[in-house]
């Protein structure tokens, strides 16, 4: 932890000038104290301050602008007056702040808010002061520093004093204070004031829920009991929010807005909050009773970013009905809580209740897995009343509130049967589909709408026949699940099988989608169109046809469950241009019903296991091609290399302009996996396939590809240190600046044709070059070079053609050949080696025949004969153009 704390005693900063009239100063012991006003992290939160505290933007799960402190309480001391003692900490305001360890009871963790003081802008205060037992006042006086907007480094010093700080506290117990500056207002290191709030944890007592409950939760709606799961001694209700929060959507009453009777907040806020947010602050000991944070908002995102606004909050202590099934809440106001100061703010009005369970059997109408309803205990005529909400969770808390026991019950079979007919086979009867019963029926989807619209989507089975998704392992099937209808009945067990579903979408441009509730609209102006939906999965013909049911908010009935969902899936031995998901979502409803919306198209990408682990298999035999053809590459470089030496004439005459091409087609790549070489961000760059460690054997790939780049580089040198040594390279020096005339529009209009420069050099414009360029070498390159290294540029089009007439295409999987990064199609597959075959010919002939043997006469340039060394396997003499 690194903090910017500077340190001294109470009496160096004047502690009885600051806080002599708050707490005596007494002299203290050198015996430490057992009991001590905070735990060892006490969190809080805190306003103003906004001239030194300035937050550092976090990442995706980090809450940037959350005003959080921690305490963190390090020795208590005794003294000489009775219930005075001293204490000494440190305050800490954390830069970033986020979801980590905070509590744990009886070795079990829990996760609530935590912060992150490793950043170099995090703040800290080490304090020394005294704190009164008996008045519950704690007064401190410390230093700090930190740096200003500008970057100066300031030394701020301050006197921190707490109210209700004592040994014992319930749900009216808020510790509240201020830090002020010992600096005046005109001093730049004068800090602005500080108000704090915060929640004591230490020897809680839960005061407004009883343990035995005998009365259950008053005013809440009574249910069968076994309607609700019950919870196990192996999981108690301190394990199903162990998480520190839980999201929920409220649902009112029809015809509710804005009023007063709607609310639970009353006038406090203009509107009806959407969102209802349970940040655990505590577990008893027991693990049967919790402490709460309620929070409401309009916004699903806002939590995420900012800190609790009390104004809009409660403060509520829960315990477990065991007789009925349910978690009883009593909630309290928070008071006085303005954004400008937390000093003042203190315990309200506690006649708020809420009440939730776990259902035991899920169906098309509700699916969610934690359910409750919130209500006021005063009368209806009395201000603070409003009528009573109910709330589901959402999907952020999927896969943490599952209980064994949970059933899923088909409601909608005799719709399905009205709205999906069995629909005949078409084509090949050898074609074969996806397993309902696999993870291969989830999807991703693009939307379509027809005015333009468009939006994207998921979707998830909930259950399949008689058996529950992956995602919820303790589900359990009714005897419903098996289809009842005759029409099904036949064919049953041949390829019919009963599926439900999750749909979420979410659509942009709302004007263009007439019909879909407006109400469900996200903060960032998309609709969220959230279905439900089960039907009928035929395995011969790959159609899945659902019933689907939306939630609605805007009218005087919730649920709108006129709707068809049709999905066709891809064959499992499909070909790469019938490898997507098309379906449709259609309302069945006339086109005059304001609930009628147009018709919805989407297709998504298939992504069957059997096709992922043929891509894996494919990727492994890739990696092996990537290592052979790099491999290969460097033994041909070698043999140049062992060529020239042999023949040091001939050294000068090699195209550096070649080489240095050769190299970069190495080179690129190493530079666009840096990251893949080095191991930098290892959390984000390792991608897990199977079990397997693909990024391992990627640095295997990059590090002989660094081997290439480096021989192909020692090649260079011996080139040019020839070149320049050697007199008389006039003709040479003009004959590679042809050749350079001649690769910049080659490359330039390959780099317009493929967009942007990709991970891989051009698989042939290499070849062109290596073809064009070395007109005027003369026998310079070795046989095993220039035809080795053709080989290995053609190669991976010959594998391309291949792979393409034999495998689904898996795009963001390829490592050899990758077809997004090069010249790949069955066109450029066949062209590339017929001109690489082609070049390598040319080179040939003119190493054979002289440079120009090819051009007629007229074109030739006259030629000068030098008496350079006789190659061995040419057994001509060599010729240097002039």
């Amino acid at each position: 932890m690194c903090l910017n704390i500077a340190s001294g005693t109470a009496t160096d900063f004047g502690y009885g000038r600051h806080c002599g009239s708050v707490v005596p100063e007494p002299v203290a012991d050198d015996e430490e104290f057992k009991i001590s006003p905070f735990p060892t992290r006490q969190k809080g939160y805190y306003s103003g301050g906004d001239n030194v505290l300035n937050h550092s933007s976090g990442q995706f799960f980090y809450l940037p602008a959350s005003k959080v402190i921690v305490f963190e309480t390090h020795h208590v001391y005794t003294t000489r007056i009775e219930d005075v003692f001293k204490v000494e900490g440190n305050l800490i305001f954390p830069s970033s702040y986020y979801y980590q360890q905070n509590f744990s009871n009886q070795g079990r963790t829990y996760y609530s808010h935590s912060s992150d003081s490793s950043d170099g802008g995090t703040l800290g205060f080490e304090f020394h002061g005294f704190w009164s037992r008996a008045t519950g006042k704690l007064c401190m006086v410390g230093s700090g520093s930190t740096y200003s907007k500008e970057g100066k480094l300031l030394h701020l010093r301050a006197v921190l004093k707490l109210n209700n700080v004592k040994d014992s506290s319930d749900i009216n117990t808020l510790i509240t204070g201020t830090m002020d500056s010992l600096y005046p207002a005109d001093d730049p290191n004068y800090s602005d004031p500080i108000s704090v709030l915060m929640f004591p944890q230490g020897s809680y007592k839960y005061t407004r829920v009883s343990k035995d409950f005998s009365q259950g939760c008053p005013g809440g709606t009574d249910v069968p009991k076994n309607s609700s799961l019950n919870l196990s001694r192996t999981r108690p209700i301190c394990d199903m929010f162990s998480y520190g929060y839980s999201a929920f959507e409220l649902e009112y009453a029809s015809g509710c807005d804005s009023s007063k009777s709607c609310s639970p907040l009353g006038d406090r806020v203009g509107y009806l909050p959407r969102f209802m947010y349970l940040s655990t602050i505590q577990c008893s000991d027991d693990m049967l009773s919790l402490r709460f944070l309620i929070e409401f908002t309009d916004d699903t995102y806002m939590r995420y970013s900012s800190s609790p606004n009390f104004s809009t909050s409660l403060i509520g202590e829960g315990s477990w009905d065991a007789k009925k099934n349910r978690l009883c809440i009593v909630a309290c106001r928070i008071e006085d809580a303005s954004g400008s100061s937390l000093e003042k703010s203190h315990v309200g009005d506690c006649t708020t209740l809420l009440s939730l369970r776990f259902p035991a059997i899920l169906s098309i109408r509700n699916t969610r897995t934690l359910v409750g309803e919130i209500w006021s205990e005063k009368p209806r005529n009395e201000p603070g009343f409003f009528d009573r909400i109910l709330f589901r969770d959402t999907d952020r808390n999927r896969g943490r509130t599952q209980l064994q026991g949970l059933k899923y019950e088909y409601m909608e079979t005799d719709q399905v049967k009205k709205s999906c007919p069995k629909r005949s086979i078409k084509g090949k009867r050898s074609r074969q589909y996806p397993d309902g019963y696999s993870a291969d029926m989830a999807f991703s989807m693009t939307i379509k709408g027809p005015k333009g619209g468009n939006g994207w989507g998921s979707s998830r089975s909930l259950a399949v026949g008689d058996q529950p998704d992956q995602i919820f392992p303790f589900l359990i099937q009714s005897s419903s699940s098996r289809p009842k209808s005759s029409a099904v009945e036949a064919d049953a067990g041949v390829s019919l099988l009963n599926i439900s579903y999750q749909m979420r979408i979410e659509l942009y441009n709302s004007e263009l989608f007439p019909g879909i509730d407006p109400y469900n609209q996200s903060s960032n102006g998309n609709l969220e169109f959230l279905l439900s939906a089960e039907g009928i999965y035929d395995a011969e013909t790959g159609n899945l046809c659902m019933v689907g049911c939306r939630r609605l908010r805007s009218h005087n009935i919730s649920i709108d469950c006129d709707i068809v969902v049709d999905v066709h899936f891809p064959p499992l031995n499909s070909d790469m241009k019938e490898s997507e998901i098309k379906g449709s979502i259609k309302s069945t409803r006339i086109k005059t019903d304001h609930l009628h919306f147009e018709p919805l198209e989407f297709s998504g990408s298939a992504r069957y296991s059997t096709w992922a682990k043929e891509s894996i298999w494919r990727m492994d035999f890739e990696m092996v091609m990537s290592v052979i053809s790099n491999t290969l590459a460097i033994v041909f470089v070698v043999l140049q290399i062992f060529h020239v030496r042999r023949h040091p004439g001939v050294c000068p005459l090699v195209s550096l302009l070649m080489l240095v091409i050769l190299s970069l087609g190495h080179l690129v790549p190493l530079v666009l996996n840096l990251e893949a070489m080095f191991g930098q961000n290892s959390e984000q760059s390792v991608w897990r396939r199977s079990g397997t460690w693909l990024e391992m054997n990627e640095v295997v790939i990059r590090a002989i590809t660094m081997v290439a780049f480096l021989v192909h580089i020692r090649l260079l040198m011996f080139s040019w240190t020839a070149r320049c040594s050697k007199e008389k390279n006039k003709a040479l020096w003009i004959a590679e600046k042809r050749g350079l005339y001649l690769c910049f529009p080659v490359y330039i209009a390959g780099g317009l044709i493929i967009g942007t420069a990709r991970q891989h050099s051009s698989s042939y414009t290499e070849q062109a070059i290596l073809g064009g360029s070395r007109a005027y070498c003369h026998g310079a390159l070795s046989r095993f070079f220039y035809i080795g290294i053709s080989l290995v540029r053609l190669v991976p089009h010959g594998y391309d053609l291949c792979r393409t007439h034999n495998h689904v295409d898996m795009t963001d999987s390829y490592i050899y050949a990758d077809p997004t990064a090069d010249y790949y199609s069955t066109a450029w597959d066949v062209i590339i080696p017929m001109l690489g075959l082609f070049f390598a010919a040319i080179v040939y002939l003119q190493q054979r025949f002289g440079g120009h043997c090819f051009l007629p006469k007229r074109f030739r340039e006259s030629v000068t004969y030098d008496e350079l060394p006789m190659d061995s396997v040419e057994q001509s003499p060599l010729k240097s153009s002039t």
